[in-house]
């Protein structure tokens, strides 16, 4: 742990580092086990209040998995973190206590999606990369400006499979960084399984790395959303169907117009002029007076008939119906949204209309899943 001196100043303290961390930064923690690397950083910083460890298990589940939950929850309440129970990290960013904050690191060590076959079967590996793509839809909701998402990951064998770069480019997120993970920088930190009769258990570490991303665009993708091309069982991108919403070239709706002949009302000095037994002369006005504003007068003849009607050319636009007028107004709001993003997160303004676009649709994707299974089992109650 390095120790940073700051400013020789009575009310500010001074700033403390414990492997990749430091303890001025606002850190979310997910996925922890039995938060001994949320203790690990509290202990290390002599404070945890800018600490949000979290676990999908409630409390008392955590008591009966792991021997020291409760007294790691405990400590680390005492050191100020703030300690949340069943948040899951596929819809934390709709959580109510976290849908409003925003934080410098989002730390996930060690995704798992749990032990449901071999870590080679490809089902496994799907299992695991849809957790983690979930994951990066929801941390990146949660970032401050220039926050970063790390991702702690064993390396070789099937893990290289899960492709968490191509993950995260999905949500626009670019891996600026990748760092050796050593356990020994955070002491007291003991990995754990977490699920089935050994979740209290380590597991093996081995040669680890962390991923760290932040928001921006990757010039290799080159505008498109690449996943990996797995060599077991081919390709293992997601199926997903068709934007309901494409991006159109110009980004503003322009109705077609027509040119048709309005009627018109003729000045009053026209009309006047127009008197039978009036002459260009009269029209001009005797000498002395100010003449009548002849280069307003519309007709070549001051003598045409008063029932003659005018006419000029003007441009109307084609009525919409309500699809198109929908459309187009639903089209507004997605760029109003879309402007308001790169406003409000500077680092977002690298973010394509498309991939911007197609993050909106996964979400709405995800919504309707939701939606349907919950219909599902109010029809079976």
């Amino acid at each position: 742990m390095r120790v940073v001196e700051g400013a020789p100043e009575a009310d500010e303290e001074e700033e403390k580092w414990l492997g990749q961390y430091s303890s001025t930064q606002s850190i979310l923690l997910v996925g922890d086990g039995d938060f001994s690397f949320s203790l690990a950083l509290a202990t290390g910083f002599g404070s945890g209040a800018n600490l949000v460890a979290t676990s999908l298990d409630t409390y008392e589940a955590l008591g009966n998995k792991f021997c020291r939950a409760k007294s790691n929850i405990t400590a680390l309440k005492s050191l100020g973190a703030t300690v949340l129970h069943g948040i899951d990290v596929k819809t934390m960013k709709l959580q109510i206590d976290l849908k409003n904050r925003r934080f410098d690191r989002i730390i996930y060590n060690f995704p798992h999606s749990g032990f449901k076959g071999k870590e080679h079967e490809v089902h496994m590996i799907n299992s695991h990369k849809k957790l983690v793509r979930e994951f990066f839809c929801n941390a990146r909701r949660l970032l401050r400006p220039y926050g970063e998402i790390h991702v702690s990951h064993k390396r070789g064998k099937w893990y290289e499979k899960w492709g968490l770069k191509h993950l995260a480019a999905e949500f626009s997120l670019v891996l600026v960084e990748k760092v050796s993970f050593q356990k020994a920088d955070y002491p007291g930190y003991h990995q754990k399984k977490g699920a089935g009769p050994n979740c209290d258990k380590p597991f093996p570490l081995g040669t680890c790395s962390t991923f760290k991303f932040r928001i921006g665009s990757s010039k290799k993708q080159n505008g498109r959303r690449a996943g990996p091309i797995s060599s077991i069982g081919g390709d293992t991108r997601p199926c997903r169907p068709l934007s309901l919403v494409q991006p159109w070239s110009g980004l503003q709706f322009v109705p077609r117009d027509y040119i048709v002949p309005v009627p018109m009302t003729a000045p009053s000095h026209v009309v006047d002029q127009r008197q039978p037994g009036s002459s260009l002369t009269n029209a001009l006005g005797a000498p002395g007076r100010i003449p009548s504003p002849m280069g307003r007068i519309s007709s070549n003849c001051l003598f045409a008939r008063l029932g003659q009607t005018l006419y000029e050319n003007r441009i109307i636009a084609e009525s919409l119906g309500n699809t198109d007028y929908f459309a187009c107004e639903y089209q507004r709001s997605l760029l109003r949204e879309y402007r308001m993003q790169s406003q409000l997160v500077p680092e977002a303004t690298s973010l394509s209309y498309s991939a911007f676009l197609e993050a909106r649709q996964w979400e709405s994707v995800q919504r309707q899943e939701r939606l349907r299974r919950r219909i599902a089992y109010g029809r079976s109650q």
